[in-house]
């Protein structure tokens, strides 16, 4: 126990907090959020994304998508923002890569070793566990919820390695397996992840999607509308896209997932009847031409047409983006249409040394900790001698 208690300990400072100050740092409320935004504590931010990237030690993320999720999660913790992560668990993660004597590249998973992190099995009021159930097509697919802490920010993990789940190695490992395996993680990901938000009594303000991966959370939500407040499809449909924002990542063709209309309709087939619509809408939600019957569903296009605003990564991205997805707003300027950009940015005490840190505490002050994206917190850097850099 005393293991695990540390190793929560460690994650909820894993780039957040200054090392021996997190009992400090999480009790402060004089956080930028607090201070500007103090109504979002009771409707918080869901952050969507297919992997998370936060330490070596919880491998679940490949590259940088999920480092700038993993850094997203910082970054709200540090500002106070109420924001809750929502993804997969994979217990063999991302392949390692091993180079033999001959030259060749061989794909390793080991499995993780769930003792040794800080995960603890989400509960309901009533002290039960947990359990999300998705149906996809006529398999039914259970998961539990894993929580942990990110600072003063918490990640939700959904894993369907549970008993009554009919795949339940469907989250073994990330991106792993053929398309069929794909949309259904993409459903426990975007419908299960937003019925485990329900079931913990959290409707957020905004549904954030990190990447096309989990556009079908905008149908839950829309179904969820539709439930609660007794709307049709359409009306639900307005509702939830006036919640939901989407960052597109990937500015080439190959990047975006694309599903054959058969498995769609066999896999949305018990979504759309809870929809009340037929699952061919489902799919022409997915398409540049809707009515198309050989065009496939796209995840980035369902989130392109469901969110109320779409930002690229960086400013030359935006206008590839806006280039690429052109079609569907066809009536529109080029530079007219609603993709805008909002620049990549990294956690800066997570990318910093130990040495790097001590030097700027003591020469640039607080500035670069609190205020990192004004230049003037870094202005006194350039006082900085060749001699001082060369030691770090």
């Amino acid at each position: 126990m005393n293991k695990r208690i540390e190793s929560a300990k460690r994650t909820r400072a894993w780039g957040c907090a200054p090392e021996g100050d997190l009992e400090g740092y999480l009790a402060s409320r004089t956080t930028w959020s607090d201070r500007h935004f103090p109504a979002l504590r009771s409707r918080p931010i869901a952050y969507f994304s297919m992997e998370f990237g936060l330490s070596e030690e919880l491998r679940i993320y490949s590259g940088g998508l999920g480092v700038l999720a993993g850094d997203h999660l910082k970054s709200a913790s540090d500002l106070g923002l109420p924001l809750i992560g929502v993804g997969l668990f994979y217990r063999e993660a991302y392949f390692q890569q091993r180079i033999d004597a001959d030259g060749q590249q061989h794909a390793e998973y080991p499995a993780t070793d769930l003792s040794k992190l800080p995960l603890v099995e989400q509960t309901l009021a009533d002290g039960s566990p947990l359990r999300i159930e998705v149906m996809a097509g006529e398999e039914r697919l259970v998961a539990r919820v894993l929580r942990l802490f990110v600072g003063r920010v918490t990640l939700l993990l959904l894993d369907a390695d549970v008993d009554g789940c009919d795949a339940r190695d469907l989250t073994s490992r990330l991106y792993g397996g053929d398309e069929r395996t794909r949309i259904r993680q993409e459903l426990l990901l975007g419908v299960g992840g937003l019925r485990a938000l329900d079931a913990l009594g959290i409707s957020p303000s905004v549904v954030h999607l990190n990447e096309g991966h989990s556009s079908f959370a905008a149908l839950e939500l829309a179904r969820q509308h539709q439930e609660k407040e007794g709307l049709t499809f359409e009306e639900g449909m307005r509702r939830a896209r006036s919640r939901t924002v989407f960052t597109t990542h990937t500015p080439v063709p190959a990047g975006h997932d694309r599903f054959a209309p058969p498995l769609v309709k066999e896999m949305l087939s018990p979504l759309a009847k809870e929809l009340g619509i037929d699952a061919e809408q489902i799919v022409d939600l997915g398409r540049e031409r809707p009515g198309d019957e050989d065009e496939t569903l796209c995840m980035t296009v369902v989130a392109l047409k469901q969110a109320r605003s779409t930002n690229g990564v960086s400013a030359l991205h935006g206008q590839v983006s806006r280039r690429m997805w052109h079609s569907l707003w066809p009536e529109r300027p080029r530079d007219e249409v609603p993709i805008g950009h909002i620049t990549n940015g990294v956690h800066t005490r997570t990318w910093t040394s130990s040495a790097a840190a001590e030097l700027f505490d003591q020469r640039l002050g607080n500035g670069w900790r609190e205020r990192p994206g004004k230049p003037s917190s870094w202005e006194a850097a350039l006082q900085i001698s060749d001699d001082e850099w060369e030691s770090l």
